[in-house]
């Protein structure tokens, strides 16, 4: 059996690595602030010439998620990229890779955050207030806790009784908010399927946004390493594309102790390469 390494910064493997694909929310920062030691380190690794792709499971588009992290401290020169979901998604619709329904014109209802814009213009789609006037869906983003999981499964059973499509553009689960973890998009994905919807998923673990990040990462995945705070995202998404994982221990995982992180490891199928403290060149 493989055991993930434990170490105290990227100083310490930095060498090994071309590329570094790295989460944002839990990772970064919090939503607020940058974690200690987060942006030296990406501003490091970029200097020192590294390829540091922001790989972030946001349903936005790539520019306001640019603005979104200077605002909360990174600079433009600390990363090379970065990749959303939401851009995958756009990019999606747009050249009509997801197949029918999900092309530029159609009906589309949009779940997300309530005043949150996903930048869904320039595709010619129709929005409709309710889901199962929609030819797809478009799984943005959570309301959550404002409004819940209960109330999203009772909107969606008539479109799940249409066999109304959806797209996720944020597996994520769980999202870290002022009120504490609160279900995500992927959440309310997961009660669609249970309602019998079909949904297809864009975003970390699936395939089509590492594609995407692959073109600018060079031909030597074990030159890549992926960093993120999720077994089931960021470590089985970058294990599924052929790169090495680092798990850190922020974000999901602040509150987790080493004896509960140790047992989390020992029954996940989805072994880290690397466990580090935090995303920093050394520990703090």
């Amino acid at each position: 059996m493989t055991m993930s390494t434990f170490i105290d910064g990227l100083d310490e493997i930095m060498t090994q690595f071309d590329a570094f694909l790295i989460d944002q929310y839990g990772v970064m920062h919090d939503g607020k602030t940058p974690y200690p030691g987060a942006v030296e380190a990406m501003s490091r690794l970029t200097a020192a010439g590294k390829i540091v792709i922001v790989l972030t499971n946001s349903g936005k588009r790539t520019g306001p998620n640019m603005a979104r992290i200077e605002a909360i401290g990174f600079p433009r020169s600390s990363y090379s990229s970065l990749v959303s979901s939401g851009e995958v998604t756009w990019q999606g619709l747009r050249t009509g890779a997801f197949g029918e329904p999900f092309e530029a014109g159609c009906r589309v209802h949009i779940i997300g955050k309530q005043g949150d814009d996903y930048g869904l213009d320039g595709l010619d789609l129709i929005v409709v207030a309710e889901p199962e006037s929609a030819d797809f869906i478009v799984m943005a983003g959570s309301d959550c806790p404002r409004t819940s999981l209960d109330h999203y499964s009772n909107m969606l059973v008539a479109a799940a009784a249409r066999h109304v499509p959806a797209l996720c553009a944020n597996p994520d689960r769980m999202m870290l908010t002022s009120e504490g973890p609160q279900p995500s998009s992927g959440a309310i994905a997961a009660v669609y399927e249970t309602l019998g919807g079909r949904v297809t998923y864009v975003g970390k673990p699936f395939g089509a946004i590492y594609r995407h990040a692959a073109k600018s990462v060079g031909n030597d995945p074990a030159r890549v390493l992926c960093i993120g705070d999720s077994l089931e995202h960021d470590v089985l998404g970058g294990e599924s594309a052929g790169f090495k994982t680092a798990l850190v221990r922020t974000g999901l995982l602040q509150d987790i102790d080493d004896a509960t992180l140790r047992d989390m490891l020992a029954a996940s199928s989805h072994k880290p390469t690397y466990v580090l403290p935090t995303l920093s060149l050394t520990s703090r």
